[in-house]
């Protein structure tokens, strides 16, 4: 069985709760310890589980639904590949996780270079030999757009989409997705000490981004 075969998309499936049901690491090792025993259809259970949570994770992290599904797609295929090897030092979840979080970074960072190239390309020189550049739309949230309650989230969509993508990382892992600071140390790669400073950081530099979104 392909991993591609398993994993179809976050729309495919029937809609399910975002946080993971009680006993969930409990059905995760199994399913792997089935998956080590040849029952590669374990695989799709761990995707099932799974699939929504990371999608939610990859769109925040990403900002397109495309690039979102193609970062989960991804981060399947390598677990598909190394779920024999894995020692089980950590959640499930969390070493899923871990290795989107990579996907996602390696994608910002090649999408931030083609912004660059994007960007000098669209200098020009005038006709006085002036250089100028091709401002970018304003893409924050229209006051009059929505409700109270609905400006107030797209304003806080938008302030998590300017922070750099360490902060945001950590931002949806434990603001929205409701990550312990033990399983975000693990995650992230990191002692629980740094995950509290770094959180720490992420809440101000979040707040400063509100600060010219919202009144």
């Amino acid at each position: 069985m392909a991993p591609e075969a398993v994993y179809r998309g976050p729309m495919d499936r029937t809609e399910r709760a975002q946080s993971m049901p009680v006993g969930a690491r409990d059905d995760d090792g199994r399913d792997v310890l089935r998956f080590r025993e040849g029952n590669e259809s374990a695989f799709e259970s761990l995707v099932f589980r799974h699939e929504r949570q990371l999608y939610q994770i990859a769109l925040r992290m990403l900002g397109g639904r495309e690039d979102a599904m193609e970062a989960v797609q991804e981060t399947f295929l390598r677990i598909f590949r190394s779920l024999k090897d894995f020692r089980g030092d950590a959640a499930f979840r969390t070493w899923a996780v871990g290795i989107l979080l990579n996907l996602c970074r390696s994608r910002i960072a090649s999408s931030r270079e083609r912004m660059r190239r994007r960007e000098m390309a669209l200098l020009k020189v005038d006709a006085e030999g002036e250089m100028s550049a091709v401002d970018p739309p304003d893409q924050r949230p229209d006051p009059e757009a929505a409700t109270l309650g609905g400006e107030l989230r797209r304003a806080l969509e938008y302030a998590l989409g300017q922070v750099s993508p360490e902060h945001r990382e950590i931002l949806i892992l434990r603001e929205i997705q409701g990550m312990e600071y033990e399983e975000l140390g693990q995650a992230l790669g990191c002692a629980q000490g740094t995950v509290k400073s770094r959180l720490c950081r992420a809440r101000q530099a979040l707040r400063e981004a509100l600060e010219g979104v919202w009144p």
